[in-house]
């Protein structure tokens, strides 16, 4: 099953989009590390996705700059 999303046309979507992902991103960081540890774990304190969601953001900024950095690359004529 393939699934195309609908394309990001706005800065308000992309910004939208990205906290969605950081949500994502901090939930599954919180869910991992609770499992690591064999910690039981229900629905995470406001805390717990705040210090995640630290992580996650870094995590993203690194992402979008390696995006950028892919895009520039792929734009400049000549071998790659």
């Amino acid at each position: 099953m393939h699934v195309s999303p609908d394309p990001i046309t706005t800065p308000q979507q992309a910004a939208q989009e990205r906290e969605t992902l950081l949500d994502f991103i901090a939930r599954g960081l919180y869910c991992t590390t609770a499992s690591a540890l064999g910690a039981e774990h229900d629905e995470p304190s406001a805390d717990a996705l705040t210090k995640a969601r630290a992580v996650a953001d870094d995590y993203m900024a690194t992402y979008e700059e390696w995006l950028v950095k892919l895009a520039a690359d792929n734009a400049t004529p000549g071998p790659q």
